[in-house]
């Protein structure tokens, strides 16, 4: 027995077919227009990230060059390429300059470590076999490397692909710096859209997006412009001390503040002075290189919480988790992201606890009696 044709129940049916197609639709060209820009998406991200936390500093330019925004847009990208071209060829060459001295010294046998500490030998765990490797390099370090030469191969085709993978991210580093130059010349037009598809999304879309936008600026603030002047200052501290390689430990501190991890590398630099320098010399390293290894300790506290109500626990977490997901890239998305969540669940509970829609803030109705 078939039910008689509901025409209420046809146009149901019939919007929802409407309804799905239409989904289909989009989903589909979502999906392609994700396709096509995911080769570009991680230097959007970074585009997106320097013009929101360099804003301030192109507002300010720009006032000085009177409010001509293409031609700030222009000098602004030329000072960034120097900044970031300009110190990683000196790296580079430093390190390459530190490399080749150091395979010379090494070929013609005038390369010389000097003799371990006898205290070396009482270090717990690592004392013994450190002493006696430390031992047979002092003696003959070309008949050591010969020794360890595959594992030293493997070493030098790791450190070759973390080099090209670095001259790659530089290279991005730079395209995000010419994007960011130009959504900087159109901050006004693209803030409105930004701000108009927010407000479409959520009633307090608006107030998120200046939230998000508050929160890269006090990151890049406490995370790498800290990071920069702590790595700044260890490599000061290890080209003046004198070190061995000096080029090549500069660097390797610069990266380990850069990626939060600066004791890596500054408390084995401090232990090595102590073996091979006298103890003044020790001791005025140690008292210099100790307060740069705390100086983010200091001061990240103070940049990273500056305008915002968001806890500092919550831009900390998101800070190590999202560096720790997603690399330097989540260094900046992981505290946005959980901000954002904290302030939308913060929000729905004041919301609830005073009886008002989350969505539209208006009172909810009461439940009619049952």
């Amino acid at each position: 027995m078939s039910l008689p044709d509901d025409p209420a129940r046809q146009r149901v049916i019939t919007l929802s077919v409407d309804v799905f197609v239409t989904i289909g639709i989009l989903a589909l060209f979502m999906a392609l227009s994700f396709t096509l820009i995911a080769p570009f998406a991680s230097i959007l991200i970074w585009s997106v990230i320097l013009a929101v936390a360099l804003a301030p500093a192109f507002d300010w330019m720009s006032a000085k060059m009177g409010g001509r925004r293409g031609r700030t847009a222009t000098v602004f990208a030329l000072l960034g390429l120097v900044i970031i071209i300009g110190p990683t060829v000196m790296i580079v060459n430093s390190l390459i300059d530190s490399v080749g001295e150091m395979v010379a010294h090494l070929s013609d046998g005038t390369l010389r470590l000097p003799a371990p500490p006898e205290t070396v030998r009482d270090w717990p765990l690592i004392g013994a076999r450190l002493f006696e490797t430390w031992q047979e390099a002092s003696v003959d370090l070309l008949a050591l490397s010969a020794q360890y030469a595959p594992k030293l191969r493997e070493v030098a085709a790791t450190l070759a692909g973390a080099g090209a993978g670095l001259i790659v991210g530089v290279l991005q580093f730079a395209l995000s710096v010419i994007f960011a130059a130009v959504f900087l010349a159109w901050a006004a037009p693209l803030a409105e859209a930004t701000g108009r598809v927010a407000g479409r999304i959520s009633g307090r879309g608006r107030a998120m997006t200046a939230m998000a936008s508050k929160t890269i600026q006090n990151v890049s603030r406490g995370v790498i412009g800290v990071a920069i002047v702590q790595g700044g200052l260890a490599a000061v501290g290890i080209i003046v001390a004198g070190l061995p390689l000096g080029g090549i430990l500069a660097g390797a501190a610069v990266m380990a503040c850069v990626i939060q991890m600066p004791p890596l590398v500054i408390i084995p630099l401090i232990i090595l002075d102590w073996a091979i320098n006298p103890t003044l010399h020790a001791a005025l390293f140690t008292l210099y290189m100790v307060p740069v290894l705390f100086l983010d300790n200091v001061l990240k506290p103070i940049l990273m919480a500056r305008g915002l109500t968001t806890p500092m626990v919550v831009i900390m977490i998101g800070v190590i988790g999202g560096t720790l997901s997603m690399g330097l890239l989540g260094l900046f998305i992981g505290p946005v992201i959980l901000a954002l969540f904290y302030e939308m669940v913060t929000t729905w509970i004041a919301f609830e606890a005073k009886g008002l829609d989350p969505t539209t803030g208006e009172p909810v109705p009461p439940h009619p009696a049952e």
